[in-house]
């Protein structure tokens, strides 16, 4: 790749992270088991939790302790985040609310991290599709801003993690096999090994990737073979890991947790793919109106390359697919199609062709949708949706409504929150308005982050209202992270315009 596009690539990463470090509020939403993992494994060296998170006996190991039912990948991913928190605390002598309120902000930056990384791997892939610099830089923008990665970049949530794993990965065993660098393509299965560790589904990519590696190699046998090696190998390892993590915990290899109770189990897949596609509360098209034109964008891809555009097909439509014939398809307590982050950039990879080759008027139209897409992100941006029932003074709120209620959906609970708390927190940072007292921190419960439920998401806005920073400085350091990331966007577009176009010739098998 030219040293050009490479620095464009930079300075995309540059500008994602500045915005999503911006943006991020440190909250572990409705998941923190991941983060008890990662706690355990740095104070104590073991993976048990502190408690029973969730009070599910379903969760107790073999020695009595409780135990996360998920890989150990996240966990062993937020250390030196973790670390880097506890670090701030005792070299600053900083506590703020919980006791442990510092690592677990810093743990879940983690996730913006990851959003990051992932935006870059887009880059970098849509760079080696089309040869063009222009269309990588915007595609990699739509992924990161026009998509739920962004509002999940702010969680505690293993969804951006996941969606790095699954486009470094599918990226790594492309480029290897269509290279011919066998380096590549076993980085590729070391992400892809790293995808299983963090959800045990994601071992589908793995398959996916290795079905379509014979097909790269002419379907000739011992290519074919070198390439399952070298992707293979980290998979098995990956695999072989998660057995004996299982066999420690809970006293079996195939049992993660989830077999001992029933949020794993599979439904209607009728129902599943309906609720992913338009349902309220979950549709992919709705939370992220820009995977719509990327469906679209497919049979381009087909046409240029048919090969490249089964992969991308395979990995998102059997993950898709997989999701979707959960019973719990929804991810329960989430905002938009939780489950779907993951295969999203791989979704939305398509639309580069578009972006580097389409005619003028189809490139308007797609940056306007590419506009409305990154609006309808705002509200899961602006507000915590696990918090939206204590602003909006709202009760329990059933599964069912979740999910196909439109005025009980995220969606809408979000944007009715950010109406009400936008023109409210600024009346508080002004000084014009009193914020409401905080109470101390109390046992275990979610009673004391509930209070800030007025908020705006922001870490900056956090350390005002617990008077750990005024009001002016809490500002500051919001604008300064959101300068830093329009200066480097506009550096991108910049690095763009002074690179002439390249048009290629489709590659066909």
């Amino acid at each position: 790749m030219p040293p050009d596009a490479r620095r464009t690539g930079r300075l995309v990463l540059a500008a994602m992270l500045c915005l999503y470090l911006a943006t991020t509020g440190g909250s572990l939403a409705t998941d923190s088991m991941n983060y008890e993992v990662t706690k355990g494994i740095v104070e104590t060296g073991w993976f048990a939790m502190s408690h029973n998170v969730h009070d599910m006996d379903a969760h107790r190991g073999v020695d009595g302790q409780y135990y996360a039912p998920y890989g150990l990948g996240h966990a062993v991913y937020g250390v030196p985040f973790y670390l880097a928190g506890r670090l701030v605390e005792i070299n600053l002598g900083l506590s703020i609310g919980r006791a442990d309120a510092v690592r677990k902000a810093a743990w879940v930056s983690g996730s913006a991290v990851a959003a990051a990384l992932t935006v870059w791997f887009v880059f970098l892939f849509a760079r080696r599709l089309t040869e063009q610099t222009h269309a990588a830089a915007i595609t990699a923008v739509t992924v990161g801003l026009g998509t739920v990665l962004w509002p999940y970049s702010k969680f505690g949530f293993n969804a951006p993690l996941a969606a790095l794993a699954v486009v470094a990965g599918t990226y790594g065993v492309w480029y290897g096999m269509r290279s011919g660098r066998w380096m590549a393509s076993f980085v590729g299965g070391l992400w892809l090994g790293f995808a299983l560790l963090v959800r045990h589904e994601l071992a589908l990519v793995a398959v996916v990737s290795g079905i379509w590696a014979y097909f790269a190699a002419g379907r000739r046998i011992v290519p074919a073979l070198q390439a399952w090696l070298l992707i293979g190998l980290p998979v098995v390892g990956a695999g072989v890991l998660t057995l004996y993590y299982n066999q420690i915990r809970f006293g079996s290899p195939w049992d993660t947790g989830y077999l001992r109770d029933s949020t794993a189990t599979f439904g209607s897949a009728v129902e599943g793919i309906a609720g992913l596609l338009w349902s309220p509360g979950r549709s992919l098209f709705l939370y992220s109106i820009i995977a719509l034109p990327a469906l679209f964008a497919f049979r381009t891809a087909f046409r240029r390359d048919r090969l490249t555009a089964g992969l991308l097909a395979g990995v998102s439509g059997v993950l898709f697919l997989f999701y979707a014939s959960l019973q719990y398809w929804d991810a329960d307590r989430s905002y938009g199609p939780r489950y779907l982050v993951a295969a999203l950039p791989i979704v939305c990879l398509p639309l580069a062709y578009w972006f580097a080759f389409a005619r003028p008027r189809l490139q308007v139209a797609l940056r306007m949708l590419l506009l409305v897409s990154v609006v309808g992100q705002l509200p899961g941006v602006l507000v915590d949706f696990s918090k939206t029932d204590t602003l909006l003074g709202l009760g329990r709120i059933e599964i069912e409504e979740r999910r196909w209620n439109w005025e009980r959906s995220g969606l809408w609970l979000n944007t009715q929150a950010a109406i009400k708390a936008v023109p409210m927190n600024v009346r508080y940072v002004l000084g014009l308005d009193s914020p409401p007292s905080i109470r101390p921190a109390q046992g275990l419960g979610r009673d004391f982050s509930e209070q800030f439920g007025y908020s705006l998401d922001f870490w900056w806005l956090y350390l005002f209202y617990l008077r750990q920073v005024p009001g002016a400085v809490g500002l500051a350091c919001g604008a300064l992270l959101l300068a830093g990331a329009g200066w480097f966007l506009s550096l991108v577009g910049h690095s763009t315009r002074s690179q002439p176009p390249r048009r290629i010739t489709p590659y066909v098998r």
